[in-house]
Order: structure tokens, then sequence, then C-alpha cells
């Protein structure tokens, strides 16, 4: 996929089906384990979206909030904010029939060039990062390192040229 390809625009309220649905993708194997029907996992899954919702506007109130669209359809969505000298990516996710084709390397390399701008780094919690989200970066071509409970994000200048 070409970079001009993928648009951003903030999240609206018309985004929230979408929304939903990346949200159940992305805790699928923790809404499973759930020992309900699926009736009740369904609106136990809903109650969650919205707590996550809730928490995260009040949590990162100044947050940019992206939906990611290729061709007219919301894709997927990040979510980022400057916070402790840098960009902190909050959540980077795209919906599974979108995987594969390039958006979330497309969308790093965008909140690179953004934090380049800036002169700052991206980082995110350490404790949010799991080994496949690391290996994801790796792959694309930033390296992760560890420093004081956070994991910074940096392009290799191979890349970022």
């Amino acid at each position: 996929m070409a970079p001009e390809e993928l648009r951003y625009r903030p999240v609206a309220a018309v985004d929230g089906p979408v929304l939903f649905r990346l949200f159940r993708q992305v805790h699928a194997d923790e809404i499973a384990t759930l020992s309900a029907d699926a009736g009740t996992r369904d609106a136990l899954a809903s109650m969650q979206y919205v707590e996550n919702a809730v928490r995260l506007r009040t949590e990162f109130p100044d947050a940019v909030d992206l939906a990611l669209e290729h061709a007219g359809e919301v894709c997927g969505r990040m979510l980022s904010v400057m916070r402790g000298g840098g960009i902190q990516l909050v959540e980077l996710d795209v919906l599974n029939e979108h995987r594969g084709q390039g958006i979330a390397t497309l969308a790093m390399q965008h909140l690179a060039h953004v934090a380049a701008d800036h002169g700052c780094p991206i980082w995110m919690r350490a404790d949010a990062a799991s080994a496949d989200c690391r290996g994801f970066l790796e792959r694309i071509g930033f390296a992760v390192t560890g420093r004081g409970g956070r994991l910074v994000v940096e392009q290799h200048a191979a890349v970022a040229a």
C-alpha cells in the first residue's frame, strides 16, 4: 500500500461500531475465557469497551485519537499523546481483515515523521508492549529499548531516509 492511500482523521461518534468490533478482535482471547453464554459475553464485552473508552478519555484527555482509513473504510485506530518528553503511543490496532497490508507499518512511519518534526522520541509503557508488538516494531525498522518503565521506539536511520 502506498503511503498516500492511508488516511488519518479524528475518531468520530459514527466510528463507534467499527471501534467496538476492533476492541472485540484485540481482546478476543480475553473475552473467550469468560465462562458465560454468548449473549452474556457480548454484554460483558460491550461493558468492557465502554469502560475502556472512559478510561482512555480520563487518562489521556489530550490524546490524538485517529481513525485509519483505506479506500473510504475505517481499518484501524492509532491513539497517541504528547507526554513525558515525547509521543506516547497508547494504541495502534488494525482490524483482522486489513492486516498484512502494511497499514500499521505506514501508521508507525507517519508517527515517526511527526516525532522527528517535534524533535522527540516515540515511547510506550513497558507493560503495554507484548513480544508480538516488539517483534512487529523491530521487523519494520524500529529499535525498541527500555528505559525507566518505558520502551523507547526509535526508527533506524536507513528506514527514516
